[in-house]
């Protein structure tokens, strides 16, 4: 579930996690959001890891989680890179693990990994961060993996400078390394361009968002992913108060919205604006019978 910010995207991303949870899927509920939600809309609390709630297993990564998580996974294999060649202690991981991108990178590489191992899962949805830092993330890894090439160039030049340090003290050959972190990145890449995910939008019904959302579209199309459905949020209905002007009003410009969203060559789910926000399963059972026409869609 990918959007900008504001548009209910973690509301419908736990709504549609009950929905396929009640269909017999077992369902796994990531947030990689730097402001997660989806524990307390599931269940009751924030910052779950692995728990099942309400048919729906919830992990949430948190920022702290992520640079613990990047310094376990990518740590030992940066310092040996990095102090190869340059006069560096063990205190340049954490320098490296708060840099900005790292954060964005390993989200990917989370859920790469997941989707890669966890056979308990039929189908994993994925919250988002807001539209802004997802294609940061994107881009990250796609220029990462355009950019690889270039290192490994420059640690030939200085391959036999390597090779004295390492006869100081044996390492692991970093050139190695690097081709393990390209086939990584394309990796990812794979996965995200792949037929396993199911690409979804989120987006309101508004003439900014709709904007918004052009341009979302067009970033994912540059690389290669086709979204498969775009679930318009928040969709008012005039006849709640037909003599209400800025009701109407607001309907009005929601339809002219709408079109341009139409025209993006997309399926899209309209979803109403409930009378209240969704904030525990049994209010979230509403909104997901309204998404259980988008379910075909998304994962046919």
């Amino acid at each position: 579930m990918w959007s900008k910010g504001g548009t209910g995207k973690s509301t419908v991303a736990a709504a549609l996690a009950l929905h396929l949870a009640g269909k017999g899927y077992r369902v796994l509920a990531v947030s990689t959001d730097a402001a997660p939600a989806l524990g307390l809309l599931l269940c009751g609390r924030s910052g779950v890891k692995w728990e099942e709630c309400s048919g729906v297993t919830v992990f949430e990564v948190s920022e702290e989680d992520v640079k613990r998580f990047w310094i376990e996974r990518f740590g030992d294999e940066v310092y040996e890179v990095l102090s190869s060649f340059l006069p560096v202690g063990r205190e340049v991981v954490d320098y490296v693990a708060g840099a900005p991108g790292i954060a964005d990178q390993y989200m990917l590489y989370l859920v790469y990994s997941i989707a890669a191992e966890r056979s308990d899962a039929d189908i994993i949805v994925w919250d988002t961060a807001a539209a802004g830092s997802s294609l940061r993330l994107l881009r990250v890894e796609y220029e990462l993996y355009s950019h690889l090439g270039d290192a490994a160039r420059m640690y030939l030049r200085i391959r036999s400078a390597l090779e004295k340090l390492k006869r100081r003290e044996p390492r692991r050959d970093p050139l190695r390394l690097i081709e393990e972190w390209r086939l990584l990145a394309r990796g990812i890449l794979d996965m995200l361009q792949g037929p396993i995910h199911r690409l979804v939008l989120v987006t309101s019904p508004d003439r900014l968002s709709a904007a918004i959302t052009r341009s979302l579209l067009g970033e994912f199309r540059s690389h290669g992913i086709e979204p498969r459905a775009l679930i318009a949020n928040m969709i008012v209905n005039p006849t709640v108060c037909p003599i209400c002007r800025p009701w109407l009003e607001e309907h009005q410009e929601q339809m002219e919205a709408l079109r341009e969203l139409e025209e993006l060559g997309l399926p899209v789910c309209k979803v109403p604006r409930l009378s209240r926000r969704p904030r525990a399963p049994r209010e979230l059972e509403e909104l997901a019978s309204h998404l259980a026409p988008c379910t075909s869609k998304i994962l046919g």
